[in-house]
């Protein structure tokens, strides 16, 4: 989401090139002579607008410091949210916790059902998570909708999260979510709101619309769910330590009443939160009989979509069978797109250069989660809004650009063309073999 932001942020300052400056400004003749030098001198000096935009900044990031206690000194696998258990999160990198996890999450599996582990990844995207919603709709329509026994989601994956991994009587709740007029009026952002605006009132209405839909039924629904050997797993940032860490939302419902809804609701807030458009969350912990503050922000700071834990690449899995497992990654976005002529301006670099780092990390996450599972034995299917698609804007949450991207996801699973495989959804070019933009109307990630 932050690229778009940029864009939209900063589209005035392609005017500090004087050229440009020249070629496109036509004055109308000044009335004075004082308010002729005035004119000149602004425009002598373009830099001056930069500068603006410098001051806007300031002014916006001081709106949006927070009042918090320091974070806690000890390591996380002591530490936990008041009234919690510390075994309701974990660190990526910590693989004992990592792997204890695992080897608990298949005792329970065979225990339960002993068929194959069916994982569903849901990435980042911010509004494209509309895509994601309409294929997780789509797949039910056609009755080919797996149960999954783990829901991983990342960012705006984690707001689909809950209604993909309670399966198809959640339909109607997600798709209200992700095309209603109610997401519209609490996240769409204008330019005056990017510059002007306070992220904390924008997080705030982002914590208004989680917690409308973070009802206590769909607690009690998720721990149902988790007490029957399913896992869903949220990731958010913990900004102070620079980690990744992974909530067991299930243990959070599990602890039941409003104490657990208000955390599973906050954990999901963190995980959407992008820096700089929404305000971070504060979660209040105990470490040694003393309260501290963790900062929180959108897991998509440190990863695109979660198959695996950071740890298992060093700590093998060496007593949890693997074999046969089916792999889903959804990617609520755009993992190629076609070229576009960067714009010698400031904030057109800058988008451009956030939205490649992105793409990247995406697709060096994606080839990760193949040689995982090749090595043991899993299959992997993988999706995202194909790459002659016109692009996606992350932060256009209007009902038309949300609904259009949930129908497009929504044909496509109807239609049997939503998953791809790993190969085909890194190729270079489109299904006909050149890098052109195709019919929005046809075009599927799936063969």
């Amino acid at each position: 989401m932050l690229p778009t932001i940029l864009t939209r942020a900063a589209p005035h300052l392609a005017s500090a090139d004087p050229s440009a400056s020249r070629s496109s400004y036509r004055p109308r003749r000044p009335r004075s002579a004082s308010a002729q030098r005035r004119n000149r001198a602004d425009h002598a000096h373009p830099v001056k607008h930069l500068r603006l935009a410098c001051l806007l900044g300031v002014i916006v990031l001081a709106a949006c410091t927070l009042p918090r206690k320091p974070t806690p000194p000890s390591a996380p696998d002591v530490v936990a949210p008041v009234g919690f258990p510390a075994t309701i999160r974990h660190l990526s990198t910590d693989g004992t916790r990592v792997v204890a996890s695992a080897e608990a999450f298949e005792r329970q599996r065979r225990e339960a059902t002993g068929g194959p582990v069916r994982i569903l990844a849901l990435s980042g995207g911010g509004a494209g998570g509309a895509f994601g919603a309409g294929a997780l709709v789509g797949l039910t329509r056609r009755g080919e909708r797996p149960q999954f026994d783990v829901v991983t989601g990342v960012s705006t994956g984690a707001l689909l999260a809950p209604f993909a991994f309670l399966g198809p009587d959640w339909d109607a709740q997600m798709t209200d979510a992700f095309t209603s007029q109610r997401t519209e009026h609490h996240l769409a952002v204008g330019t005056f709101s990017l510059l002007l605006g306070s992220s904390r009132s924008r997080g705030a209405n982002l914590k208004s619309l989680v917690d409308h839909y973070v009802t206590g039924g769909l607690i009690k629904a998720v721990a149902r769910e988790a007490a029957a050997g399913r896992v869903l797993l949220v990731v958010t940032t913990d900004l102070d330590r620079q980690e990744a860490v992974i909530w067991n939302m299930g243990r959070i419902a599990a602890v039941g009443g409003e104490r657990a809804r208000r955390l599973f609701r906050d954990v999901l807030v963190a995980s959407a939160s992008v820096p700089g458009l929404f305000s971070p969350t504060l979660i209040r912990v105990r470490d040694g009989g003393k309260l501290y503050d963790e900062m929180h922000v959108d897991g998509n700071t440190t990863t695109a979509m979660l198959v695996v834990s950071e740890a298992v690449y060093y700590m093998p899995l060496s007593s949890v069978s693997l074999r046969g497992a089916q792999v889903y990654v959804l990617m609520n976005g755009q993992v190629r797109g076609l070229p576009t002529t960067t714009q010698l301006a400031l904030g057109s670099i800058l988008s451009r250069s956030f939205t490649t780092a992105m793409t990247y990390m995406s697709r060096t996450q994606i080839l990760e989660a193949k040689q995982f599972a090749d090595q043991h034995g899993m299959s992997m299917h993988v999706t995202a809004i194909a790459a002659g698609h016109p692009s996606v804007d992350p932060v256009d949450f209007r009902v038309p650009a949300m609904r259009a991207l949930f129908d497009y996801g929504e044909r496509c699973a109807e239609s049997d063309q939503l998953w791809t495989t790993v190969d085909q959804l890194l190729s270079h070019t489109t299904k006909e073999g050149t890098q052109q933009q195709v019919d929005p109307q046809t075009e599927c990630p799936g063969p």
